[in-house]
């Protein structure tokens, strides 16, 4: 027993002999921030040689141990604030830690409201509290500034010719672009649109007060280098609306004036003619659907009322072929002819013998006028005019002429148009016939002739 105790006091010297004090050093952390006044910032996080060790309490303090054996590394971290690192010895017991709000650059653009185009040379001022912090935008427009995060701050801007602008600025954590946009004090702009459509004009001349002012853009915008809070005489004209001629009132915080026009009325003449260019009289026309007359006896009728573009026309007649085409309105009283094409059917021409037999080659004529010529299957394709009567005839070497009298009353007539051909006589063949069969004759009777009666009686004497 006295054995044991004796082995267990010889352990508990040895563990203080060699290992020594067992409770290290405990570090007090005070975490604050000095922005004019000190204040104590909770919530921050410590970090000794890369490790959490806490994050401090609404006094900014938070407490760690250490062995106190080496060197200890401390950061510490909080959203919005600039990053704080350094050590600590081995008998250091309290700890200071200031940090400054992060920093973020603040850019902004300036440009001109009318034109869009940059601002060189403006002065742009910041204001957060008391501070104040002055620049100059470059020649591209801008002006940047390194500024307090999570920050609020009151921008004003100011150029020569110009309004200033002011504005409040929210900068977050992150880079901050902030786009002013400076109305000229000595100019305004004037937008010219279609009264109907809404649409933007481009080309259309802009005179103030007698003077011509330029002409619109795409956008139908005009820029005047004039002062505002006047009264103009604004003349607008622009091919096929009609003349704007009227005052405006510039007030002082106005810098575009509106102004719709609208489209000039334009009269113009449709034409209307058959396919010998013989005026067609009693034509129905439409436009864009809707009738609008008929044609007199001239074939004409007058559109009138129309503007400036583009219409869909349409010309009906009972013994024509309804057209359509496109009707552009360009110029006052112009003339629009159409040819209607006759109602027809297609007819095929058919040459035949002994009614099954075709007959190639064979020329077709038309009211007296030759048509073409059938083709090896003994055919010719053909456009006759509906309730017109036609005598088609058709003429061929060996054959007979012959012809048919046909009036097509309707467009559904499809069978073809027979022609029967009969083969001619040929009498110069007759006659060259005869002429042999004659010849023939007379050598018989000649040669009888000669032979003689007492020739025949000798001979008989002799038997």
């Amino acid at each position: 027993m006295q054995r044991i105790e004796t082995c267990f006091v010889f352990a508990l010297l040895s563990m203080l002999l060699f290992t020594g004090p067992a409770l290290g050093v405990t570090v007090l952390v005070n975490v604050y921030e000095k922005e004019g006044n000190i204040t104590p910032l909770s919530g921050a996080s410590l970090y000794a040689n890369g490790a959490l060790v806490g994050k401090s309490d609404s006094g900014g303090n938070i407490e760690f141990s250490h062995p106190g054996t080496d060197f200890i590394s401390i950061s510490v971290e909080k959203l919005g604030y600039s990053p704080w690192s350094g050590d600590i010895g081995v008998n250091t017991t309290t700890l200071l830690v200031e940090m400054s709000k992060k920093k973020v650059p603040l850019l902004v653009q300036v440009y001109d409201t009318d034109t869009l185009a940059n601002v060189p040379g403006a002065s742009v001022c910041i204001r957060d509290g008391g501070s104040r912090n002055t620049s100059q935008t470059d020649a591209n427009g801008t002006s940047s500034f390194i500024v307090t995060g999570d920050s609020v701050y009151i921008l004003e801007i100011s150029a020569t010719n110009y309004r200033t602008f002011s504005d409040q600025v929210e900068v977050g954590l992150d880079q901050k672009t902030v786009q002013a946009m400076l109305f000229r004090d000595d100019r305004f702009s004037v937008q010219v649109k279609d009264e109907e459509t809404g649409n933007p004009l481009a080309g259309a001349s802009v005179s103030v007060d007698g003077t011509d002012r330029g002409v619109t853009d795409q956008k139908g915008v005009v820029t005047l280098a004039l002062p505002r809070e006047k009264v103009y005489m604004v003349q607008v004209r622009m091919e096929g609306y009609e003349d704007y001629h009227e005052r405006q009132i510039v007030e002082k915080d106005q810098a575009l004036i509106t102004i719709s026009i609208r489209k000039s009325p334009y009269s113009v003449f449709v034409s209307v003619y058959n396919e010998e260019r013989n005026p067609v009289e009693g034509a129905v026309v439409l436009v864009d659907g809707l009738p609008q007359g008929s044609t007199n006896r001239y074939g004409r009728l007058q559109l009138a009322n129309l503007t400036l573009g583009k219409y869909q026309l349409e010309v009906r007649h009972p013994g024509f072929m309804t057209r359509q085409q496109q009707l552009q309105v360009t110029i006052q009283g112009d003339d629009v002819p159409v040819d209607l094409e006759y109602l027809g059917v297609n007819v095929s021409i058919t040459t035949l013998e002994d009614g099954s037999i075709p007959v190639p080659g064979v020329t077709v004529f038309i009211n007296g006028k030759e048509e073409g010529t059938t083709r090896d299957d003994g055919t010719l394709f053909s456009r006759m005019r509906l309730d017109t009567p036609y005598v088609i005839s058709a003429e061929k070497e060996g054959y007979n002429p012959a012809k048919v009298e046909k009036v097509f009353s309707s467009q559904n007539e499809t069978a073809p148009l027979i022609i029967p051909m009969e083969r001619s006589i040929n009498w110069l063949m007759v006659g060259v016939v005869l002429a042999v069969v004659v010849a023939a004759c007379l050598a018989a009777v000649i040669l009888l002739k000669r032979r003689g009666p007492g020739k025949m009686h000798g001979h008989r004497g002799g038997l």
